[in-house]
């Protein structure tokens, strides 16, 4: 598909589109991120023809600025691509989201990660694969599952952005319910502050499921938004 130009759909805005499919939305610092190309200025004029084009619009939340959803002719794109898409995230969690989607974005562009789950790609396909068992009603899953190319094998990484300090409580349970899975070989913590990764420290000396606690390991949150592939690395050396 072209645009109505005739130009081609450049594959920088192709990946724009994906990273919706999975997220839900993007803003537009994600855009200049990671797919717009040049200066800002003309990363500015980029995606404002595209939301003329109707590729992206607006957030329906009207008190969001700067955040974006697929549009009408991004649509077609995505039916093109046979592409499945979530819908889009509410206006609490749209930095929560996307702090942790980048990270992982730059992941695989490195090569690092193989292939990556949203939780809510999770929760629509409809499986029971991942799903965490917390003994409550509600379904629980990891803010995003990858797959962590490594030289031997693949491991599956379970990704936890944890940007506020919950009640022991939900640290006990969360802990709880990976101590029960088994289809995680890591835990990834991403917490914005040590408070935070004691607390869930706290929950492993009280689950005291040694075997888990090995596969469990901690970024800092300013590290994993500055540069997530040595944020990954310096841990992984520590753990291996």
């Amino acid at each position: 598909m072209r645009y109505p130009t005739g130009h081609k759909i450049s594959e920088e805005v192709y990946q724009a589109i994906r990273f919706i499919t999975k997220v839900g939305v993007m803003s537009r610092t994600t855009w200049y991120e990671l797919f717009g190309s040049g200066s800002l200025r003309w990363k500015q004029k980029q995606l404002q023809r595209l939301i003329e084009l109707e590729i992206f619009k607006s957030h329906p939340c009207t008190h969001i600025d700067d955040v974006m959803i697929i549009g009408e002719l991004g649509k077609k794109l995505v039916e093109e691509k046979k592409w499945s898409s979530v819908p889009s995230v509410s206006a609490q969690y749209i930095e929560h989201d996307e702090i942790v989607a980048r990270g992982i974005w730059k992941l695989e562009q490195q090569g690092i990660c193989r292939r990556w789950l949203t939780d809510k790609e999770i929760k629509q396909s409809g499986t029971k694969n991942f799903q965490l068992n917390t003994k409550d009603i509600s379904s629980k899953f990891p803010d995003i599952v990858f797959q962590l190319n490594r030289l031997e094998d693949l491991d599956v990484v379970a990704v936890e952005y944890e940007k506020t300090v919950k009640s022991n409580w939900r640290y006990n349970k969360a802990i709880k319910a990976y101590s029960d899975s088994l289809e995680f070989d890591r835990v990834l913590y991403i917490v914005e502050s040590k408070a935070i990764e004691q607390s869930v420290k706290r929950a492993m000396r009280f689950i005291g499921n040694s075997n888990l606690n090995r596969k469990i390991y901690f970024i800092q949150g300013e590290d994993w938004k500055q540069n997530p592939v040595t944020a990954l690395g310096g841990t992984m050396k520590k753990v291996e």
